[in-house]
């Protein structure tokens, strides 16, 4: 290699250290997640879902948004086990509702995903094969005398299927679970008379479970890759245009 190419390569090098500047330490993966199923049960004490409907067998649909990366309070587990929370803006996981035409959203000060498979579990010789994920996003708070309690729950349990793995990406199970369940509790109570100004419970039987992100390309690169890949590319161009100048006849 002359001394021609050294410097010709150089701009590409530069980009390319720039780049990597750009991109930084890895980000997290954030997930979009939509589960559909249909109500089993309800019982809607204040209308919260309309005055006097019948919400049994009703379309239930939940867009959940999953943080796979820090929070606030790191990751615990063991081999079989594994649990991601967090307070606030920091909770790794929010969700938002729609049934009979009702959008309610959860997640503004609590949330976590769990994950756990029996089958890694060294303890269990041959009975333990059952394996759960659980996704929980929950707002708590206090306003004057009204006291407030709405959460979610979503997730799966089976007795026969394992997940994939415990690395906190998007809920997938190697064979159908037996059960893919989501309930929800919307609860705002007088502290002094306990009176309930909101009342709501709704148990719903998951039906499907997407991953939005999911597509031929895969998912959506992160801004700090789009600048290393535009820079790279800047770079290799810039090396090309400066070898075709060097190679030019006189």
């Amino acid at each position: 290699m002359n001394i021609r190419d050294i410097a010709a390569m150089a701009p590409c090098g530069v980009a390319l250290a720039a780049s990597l500047m750009l991109a930084g330490p890895a980000s997290a993966t954030i997930y979009s997640l939509t589960y559909k199923g249909v109500v089993t049960s309800a019982l809607d004490q204040t209308g919260e879902f309309g005055a006097g409907a019948n919400l049994v067998g009703q379309a239930f649909t939940a867009h959940v948004v999953f943080n796979d990366g820090p929070t606030s309070a790191a990751p615990w587990g063991d081999v079989y086990y594994d649990y991601l929370q967090g307070d606030g803006a920091e909770s790794p996981v929010t969700a938002s509702i729609l049934l009979n035409g009702v959008t309610k959203t959860f997640g503004a000060t609590y949330g976590y995903d769990q994950r756990q498979d029996n089958t890694l579990n060294p303890n269990c010789m041959f009975s333990c094969t059952d394996s759960s994920f659980q996704q929980h996003a929950e707002d708590r708070y206090t306003v004057g005398l009204l006291s407030t309690l709405n959460y979610i729950n979503l997730g799966g349990f089976s007795s026969n299927g394992t997940i994939s793995g415990l690395a906190h990406t998007a809920p997938i199970f190697t064979n159908p679970p037996v059960d893919l369940y989501a309930y929800l509790t919307l609860n705002e109570q007088n502290i002094l008379t306990l009176d309930r100004t909101r009342d709501a419970s709704v148990s719903v039987r998951i039906t499907s479970i997407t991953d939005d992100r999911a597509g031929p390309a895969g998912p959506v690169p992160e801004p700090g890759v789009w600048a290393l890949m535009v820079l790279g590319f800047g770079g290799m161009g810039a090396m090309l245009r400066r070898r075709r100048a060097v190679a030019a006849p006189v």
